[in-house]
């Protein structure tokens, strides 16, 4: 079944900038740590002040989040004719943090895909899905969806996370058969290696800043002693 659409929530189009602001900030930095690592601290330098833009900028896309939230509130407060009159297109959607979204469910749906030997059918996939994430999922999750068959939201948001991964980055395989979710071999990549990256790019964050730190020490004492 096609998830249904929801291109029109200002607000989770918002969060999901951020994200991806959040996620380019994480990669710059890991990748001015090798820079630094290998000696090129102009480019090092460069790197810490881009990164200083984009993360300035990712403040104002929060901003805009948070003013976007309290128009919805304004609505909500409203009267019946006020709200007849507001478009519904982009208000009256579910706020973030009431639903889990699907990006939330991509890395949960890797491990499920591995624990069951990489592929499986897709009901039995969403139904250890379901089990796996009991306790994270909201009660509006459990809520049917108001279009496409009123299908349950949380397996409509597994489906558009499936589809994500099948579309966009490669994580699940295209061309499985019908019925079937299938991890591929980058899936299993980015599966296995999700921790130690994080821990590596947490490590060179710590060691940009230990170095950076000790050059401006090292300078200081250099200037004291010279004067």
């Amino acid at each position: 079944m096609k998830p249904a659409a929801n291109k029109d929530d200002v607000s989770a189009a918002l969060h999901l900038l951020g994200e991806c602001i959040q996620a380019e900030v994480q990669r710059i930095n890991a990748e001015g740590a090798q820079a630094m690592q290998g000696g090129d601290y102009d480019t090092a330098q460069a790197v810490i002040d881009f990164a200083k833009r984009l993360t300035s900028f990712q403040a104002k896309v929060d901003a805009l989040g948070k003013e976007w939230d309290e128009l919805e509130d304004l609505l909500d407060k409203a009267t019946t004719e006020v709200q007849q009159i507001v478009s519904k297109r982009f208000f009256g959607r579910r706020k973030n943090g009431e639903i889990t979204g699907h990006a939330e469910m991509c890395q949960p749906l890797l491990e499920v895909l591995v624990e069951m030997g990489g592929n499986t059918k897709t009901k039995d996939a969403l139904d250890r899905l379901g089990r796996k994430l009991k306790g994270i999922l909201k009660p509006k999750d459990y809520e049917p969806h108001e279009s496409e068959g009123h299908q349950i939201r949380w397996r409509n948001n597994a489906t558009w996370a499936r589809n994500m991964m099948v579309n966009d980055d490669g994580r699940m395989k295209k061309g499985s058969p019908s019925g079937t979710w299938e991890i591929s071999e980058a899936g299993r990549v980015c599966f296995a290696g999700r921790n130690e990256m994080l821990k590596s790019m947490q490590a060179k964050a710590l060691f940009v800043s230990h170095r950076w730190i000790g050059c401006r020490c090292f300078k200081a004492i250099c200037r004291s002693l010279n004067a």
